[in-house]
């Protein structure tokens, strides 16, 4: 399996510390979230445009996706408006930073409406944006995430957009923090499963969950990587250290290696390529 570092893991480094860092650590493509200290703006320049670009042909990264903020689940028809210009220019932004791949999400589900309300908002908006998508090549993924956490949820989504221009991102906590096992999780949404989010956390004293370093929470990573394994997974997986949402947690001096080195000893010890 390919393995790719996220800047949302190192959101204070400039784009060429972020490709120096991951090509000599050893990883294989780089997930475009954070720069400059928050996420990555539609509005990114064409200097900056430019730039990703030629550090990715320098390092021999590829930009493996670009991790949209738009969402979709508000009850505001103008504001789902805007996020549908939002994507779209991410879009465009995914064209230009040479990726195929960008990820939205569906939103929390506002208080006091029913699910299948929301989920068609959701769809409505996704439909609308797709046919750009379309003609730019690049494909969307859902990501189990928010509203969209539990991956019977996600499924459900999916249902109303059967469009091969629409597919899936299996972030492997959220399921988690539902009570959903891997294998539940790929039963729902397996087969629409186009890219990866790989991260560990726990629960604290006060029920919260935290990022961890891998193998130091309760995801059940090894399982997650057997089932992959089992289903020929083909695509990436983004080693997610979720520095820009948790500033506290250890550096990216420290996670950018150990998340490369223990996923790829268990591959190693899983038999997997």
């Amino acid at each position: 399996m390919r393995l790719a570092w996220t800047t949302l893991g190192s959101p204070s480094w400039p784009a060429e510390r972020v490709f120096d860092a991951a090509a000599a650590a050893g990883y294989d493509g780089v997930e475009l979230r954070c720069l400059y200290g928050g996420p990555i703006p539609p509005s990114l320049s064409r200097a900056d445009r430019e730039r990703i670009r030629q550090l990715s042909r320098d390092s021999g990264l590829p930009v493996v996706a670009l991790g949209a903020s738009s969402a979709f689940s508000s009850p505001d028809p103008g504001e789902r408006e805007a996020q549908e210009a939002d994507l779209r220019a991410m879009l465009e932004l995914a064209v230009d930073v040479q990726t195929r791949l960008v990820r939205a999400y569906a939103g929390s589900f506002p208080p006091g409406y029913d699910a299948d309300q929301v989920l068609d908002w959701v769809a409505g908006s996704i439909a609308r944006v797709l046919p750009r998508a379309e003609e730019l090549g690049v494909l969307l993924v859902l990501e189990t995430h928010d509203g969209l956490s539990s991956a019977a949820m996600a499924a459900r989504l999916l249902r109303r957009l059967p469009q091969p221009g629409v597919q899936a991102l299996w972030d492997v906590l959220h399921p988690t923090k539902m009570g959903e096992t891997p294998e539940e999780v790929w039963a729902a949404i397996g087969p629409r499963v186009r890219h990866v989010h790989f991260k560990d956390a726990g629960r604290g004293a006060d029920g919260r969950w935290r990022a961890r370093l891998l193998g130091q929470g309760e995801v059940p990573l090894r399982r997650c990587l057997q089932v992959l394994h089992a289903h020929r997974y083909a695509g990436w997986l983004t080693l997610e250290w979720e520095k820009y949402w948790e500033p506290d947690i250890p550096e990216p001096t420290v996670a950018l290696p150990h998340m490369l080195q223990a996923t790829r000893c268990w591959l190693e010890e899983e038999g997997i390529g």
